[in-house]
C-alpha cells in the first residue's frame, strides 16, 4: 500500500460518535441492560426495541436543541428517559431520573468501537497529526476516549463543552486550528454529521470527509464521502476508501 501523504493536509480531525465510538451499540446494550434491571417490559408491556426506538428519536430532537442553544444541558439530561416513558404511556419521573442517572454512569464506559477504527488510527498516526473534535460533554468524551483505549492516537482532544463553542460553529473550528498552530487548508475534518461536520468544516475552509451511507448531492471540491473504514475482498478486511484517497493523492 502507497504511504503517500494527503497532499498538503497536516492535521486530521476526527469526529468522535458515530464516526469512530460506536454510539448506537453501546447506547443500545446500556438501555437494554436498564430495562431489564427495572424489568420495564413486565411492569410497563414496553419492549426494549419500542424502547430504544422512541429514546433515539426523543434523543436526536433534544440534542438538536441543545446544539441550537434552545434547551440546556441539564434540560437535555433530566427530560430524555422521562420523555420516552411519557410517550410510550408509563410515566414516571422517578424511574426516568433513575434511567438517566445510570445511563451516564455506565454509557461511556462501553468500548464498542465502528469497525476500522483501531486499523485507520494506526495507518494515519505515522503520518498525520491527529486530533478529536467533538461535540458533547467533558465528563464523557473522556471516558470514552480513555477506556475505548484509542485516546493514545490523538495529540490534542476538542471538546465542544470545554471550549465554548459547538460545532457547526466556525468558533469552534478556528479555535482547534490555532490551538493547533496549523493553516485552514492544511485541515481536514472526518465525520458523520452533515450538518456539525462537514458544512462547519468548509465553512471554516477545511477540507472534509462525509463518513456517512446516505449519499449527499453538493459540489464542493473539497467534499469527499466514504462510508467505512474497511472494505471486504476475497474474504479478508482493507484499509477503504480513505487510504485510497490518500494514495492516489485526490485529496
Amino acid at each position: 500500500m502507497s504511504t503517500k501523504k494527503i497532499v498538503g493536509i497536516k492535521h486530521i480531525f476526527f469526529d468522535l460518535d458515530h464516526t469512530l465510538w460506536d454510539f448506537e451499540k453501546n447506547s443500545e446494550t446500556v438501555i437494554e441492560s436498564m430495562l431489564v434491571t427495572y424489568d420495564v417490559e413486565r411492569l410497563y408491556k414496553i419492549t426494549s426495541a419500542d424502547f430504544i426506538k422512541k429514546y433515539k428519536k426523543i434523543n436526536k430532537k433534544l440534542w438538536h436543541l441543545y446544539s441550537h442553544k434552545k434547551i440546556t444541558k441539564e434540560e437535555l439530561r433530566s427530560t430524555r428517559f422521562t420523555k420516552t416513558l411519557d410517550r410510550l404511556g408509563a410515566k414516571n419521573l422517578e424511574l426516568g431520573l433513575l434511567l438517566e442517572r445510570e445511563y451516564i454512569a455506565k454509557s461511556p464506559y462501553q468500548t464498542h468501537l465502528l469497525e476500522g477504527t483501531n486499523e485507520i488510527l494506526d495507518y494515519l498516526k505515522p503520518k498525520y497529526e491527529l486530533h478529536i473534535l467533538t461535540n458533547g460533554f467533558k465528563e464523557v468524551q473522556h471516558i470514552k476516549l480513555h477506556e475505548s483505549g484509542i485516546k493514545k492516537h490523538f495529540n490534542t482532544i476538542f471538546i465542544s463543552e470545554e471550549m465554548g463553542f459547538q460545532k457547526p460553529d466556525k468558533e469552534i473550528f478556528d479555535a482547534a486550528q490555532k490551538v493547533a498552530k496549523v493553516n485552514a487548508e492544511e485541515c481536514i475534518m472526518i465525520g458523520d454529521s452533515f450538518e456539525n461536520d462537514i458544512q462547519g468544516a468548509l465553512k471554516a475552509g477545511w477540507r472534509a470527509v462525509y463518513f456517512s451511507s446516505r449519499k449527499k448531492r453538493v459540489k464542493n471540491e473539497n467534499l469527499y464521502q466514504i462510508n467505512n473504514f474497511l472494505i471486504r475482498v476475497d474474504c479478508s478486511l482493507n484499509l477503504s476508501a480513505l487510504t485510497h484517497f490518500i494514495a492516489q493523492q485526490k485529496i
